[in-house]
């Protein structure tokens, strides 16, 4: 049982989805904390910011090299950014509720709402974005 697991896990789209997440959530998080922290703008104004170059990146490298769908690029790339903004108004939910409410800071607010994005994320763009 757990053998027939790890090998649904390893034929998933899920793995590389994470590893391409990671090199994005870093290019996210980084720009993130160097316009919040260093330029001094808004956490909400560096959340978008931060959003759109690391989900080009992310859209990119999942077209071309995890699900290998390059067909209708525009249509999947259309429906790639509206998942994207559904998990920037998350995002930006979870970062306004750690920031203003429990007053622990937007970049706290920001690394929390990383796993739940990532998991709507994979959800919505498996089945429209990268669908057959």
């Amino acid at each position: 049982m757990l053998s027939n697991l790890l090998k649904s896990i390893t034929k998933s789209k899920i793995v590389p989805y994470f590893l391409i997440g990671v090199c994005a959530a870093c290019i996210d998080v980084g720009v993130f904390i160097f316009m919040y922290e260093m330029v001094g703008l808004t956490a909400l104004i560096s959340h978008s910011i931060s959003i759109p170059i690391s989900a080009i990146f992310s859209f990119l490298c999942n077209a071309f090299l995890n699900f290998k769908k390059t067909d209708f690029l525009l249509f999947r790339f259309i429906s790639f950014v509206t998942v994207i903004f559904s998990g920037y108004l998350l995002g930006v939910v979870i970062i306004i509720f750690i920031d203003d409410f429990l007053q622990l800071g937007g970049t706290i607010g920001k690394l929390a709402s990383l796993p739940f994005v990532f998991l709507l994320q994979f959800y919505l763009n498996s089945k429209i974005s990268f669908r057959n």
